[in-house]
């Protein structure tokens, strides 16, 4: 593994919030499946757990609800680190959320590893491609961003 669990730790502890970046959700699930069996860190589905409690609030307060829910969810797994995933959920336009924002906050209830769907370059911090509704460009996210090489080797491949 090209990417240590000690450097992820150190980062964690000075960040709070790190992000794993790759455009391909097979490679993010597959570098999350081996961080957690080499780490033993906790998983956590945003999209599933945070959807399921969700569902139970009216359309017009799940914006307020968010931060409120994830913060009990992530309660259990402080100081953390955990690792999280299926991140979409906080992208959708009705939830009016700023979700690198929310993943920063959030951090300070738990140290956060998340699998980010995108991109990272000079440019910036991109969240999924053009095509998607989502599509977003974080000029300075503020946050640890690790890049994942191809499988093949580099720096950052897990």
């Amino acid at each position: 593994m090209h990417l240590e669990i000690p450097a992820l730790q150190a980062d964690l502890r000075r960040w709070r919030c790190a992000l794993l970046v790759h455009p391909d959700l097979g490679r993010l699930e597959r570098a999350v499946q081996r961080l957690a069996a080499e780490s033993g860190w906790p998983r956590l589905s945003i999209g599933g757990r945070l959807s399921a409690l969700l569902l139970s609030v009216p359309p017009e307060r799940r914006p307020g609800m968010v931060e409120p829910l994830m913060e009990s969810l992530l309660k259990p797994f402080s100081p953390g680190p955990v690792l999280c995933t299926e991140i979409d959920l906080l992208f959708v336009p009705e939830l009016r959320l700023a979700p690198l924002k929310l993943l920063r906050q959030l951090s300070r209830t738990a140290a956060l590893l998340v699998a980010w769907p995108g991109s990272h370059s000079q440019n910036g911090l991109v969240y999924a491609v053009p095509e998607h509704t989502g599509y977003t460009v974080f000029r300075n996210p503020e946050v640890a961003v690790y890049p994942l090489d191809e499988d093949s080797g580099g720096k950052h491949a897990l």
